[in-house]
């Protein structure tokens, strides 16, 4: 794979010959294969997790987000409790109705299942937006390296946390984007951001390139049509009460004076029990000098607290803002970019999306989940059959880290891309 993919259409007269051989599969062909071994690869760890609920990985952050936050908040939402007005949920909408559609079909894992399909699915955009960088060989290589990702089977296919409903249609609308097809970009972006707030950090990316590509008029349409889906999908809560729902959905200081009772309380299968710890919002109120407390996503500041200076709290408040103010500055500084590059290219459209997820996810306290959102664009982004490998490299370093120092491996591979982005000649690489 590319590390920085060349111009749109390379290598499409490789591809043919490739395709009208009689020994070599049809990229349609590879692509059904593809298909085939993502969905038995998802399903047979799901299966497991079904029968085998419990297997952890050391190190490896088994969060049980599913049974005690997803399904109390479909069965709140089932019984007739608003999401944001009455409990509190943190996600947006389309989430919670993907959860509870599912949730009909009877079993206790029937919810998970629109997350393992769409992970199983999301190996197709992989393959799909490969395919315009390098040969069908190479695109059906990343394809597979992506659906066999220990970090995705691990934290999507049986645990079932939240990132694939999000990234799959987050890659649609980068792939919609590169085909020009500007209108159902929007609409899939927008989906993306209703079924997970961190994908609106794309929004502003792909609109710059946009701009660049076509015309302020049409960078306006796609800023509209985005808009306007995503007001649709934050109805009737954005109205019924806005201060919960953007509290609960982007963490502004907008709650009300006060919240209604049990607001973050609702019932698991086992008993009463507490989907947010109240850390989340007063800070990580630590016995810093014993790890076993550090539950809370890490952040790349939380180390030195612990080891360094414990017990020092207001100074690690402070140290928090400071972190928030290099997100904010690292990221305008990738909109600057964007916006100064001469010409949009393909290869610019996967990077960027890639780095305003990447800065999040760098800046932004952690939980090491969270990187399953960008493990396509990753291999997207793997310059040839060594970057591959070190995708799988990174995928059980990130699994197997120690929690605590997590955090500076998204910012290692922060680093490393940028290198990358400016060192790199713009080449087309062969997979054989």
């Amino acid at each position: 794979m590319a590390a920085v993919p060349s111009v749109a259409g390379a290598g499409s007269d490789t591809a043919s010959n490739l395709a009208g051989s009689p020994t070599v599969p049809s990229g349609r062909g590879l692509l059904v294969w593809l298909l085939v071994i993502s969905f038995a690869a998802s399903f047979l760890v799901f299966i497991l997790a079904i029968v085998s609920p419990g297997f952890s990985i050391p190190n490896a952050e088994a969060w049980l987000d599913y049974a005690y936050a997803y399904i109390p908040s479909v069965q709140a939402f089932k019984a007739g409790y608003l999401p944001y007005a009455n409990f509190y949920f943190s996600y947006p909408p389309l989430f919670l109705y993907a959860l509870t559609a599912f949730s009909y079909l009877g079993p206790s894992w029937a919810s998970a299942l629109p997350s393992v399909i769409a992970e199983a699915l999301t190996a197709v955009p992989v393959f799909l937006i490969a395919r315009r960088f390098v040969n069908v060989r190479g695109a059906f290589l990343a394809g597979l390296v992506f659906a066999l990702a220990p970090m995705n089977l691990y934290y999507a296919d049986y645990y079932w946390l939240n990132p694939p409903l999000t990234t799959l249609f987050l890659l649609v609308s980068v792939y919609c984007f590169l085909e020009g097809r500007y209108d159902l970009s929007a609409i899939t972006l927008a989906l993306s951001i209703g079924f997970k707030q961190t994908a609106l950090l794309v929004l502003p990316i792909l609109l710059l390139l946009l701009w660049k590509r076509t015309s302020r008029r049409v960078a306006l349409r796609y800023l509209t049509i985005v808009a306007a889906i995503c007001l649709i999908i934050s109805l009737p809560y954005l109205f019924i009460s806005p201060g919960l729902y953007l509290f609960s959905i982007f963490r502004l200081p907008l709650n009300p004076f006060y919240l209604p009772q049990n607001y973050y309380q609702l019932v698991a299968p086992t008993g009463p029990v507490s989907t947010v710890n109240s850390a989340t919002f007063t800070g990580y109120l630590l016995a810093w000098n014993n790890l076993i407390y550090v539950n809370g996503p890490v952040s790349l500041i939380l180390p030195l607290f612990v080891f360094l200076v414990p017990g020092a709290q207001d100074a690690f408040n402070y140290a928090n803002i400071g972190l928030t103010a290099a997100l904010v500055a690292v990221y305008l500084l990738l909109l600057y970019r964007t916006y100064k590059k001469d010409q949009a290219q393909d290869r610019t459209v996967i990077l960027y999306a890639m780095f305003s997820q990447l800065v999040l996810f760098t800046f932004n306290p952690l939980y090491k989940y969270y990187l399953v959102g960008i493990t396509p664009m990753l291999v997207l982004c793997a310059p040839g059959k060594r970057g591959l490998a070190a995708f799988i490299v990174l995928n059980l370093v990130m699994l197997l880290v120690p929690r605590i120092i997590a955090a500076y491996v998204p910012f290692a591979v922060l680093l490393w891309m940028s290198w990358l982005s400016f060192r790199l000649v713009p080449r087309r690489p062969q997979i054989s």
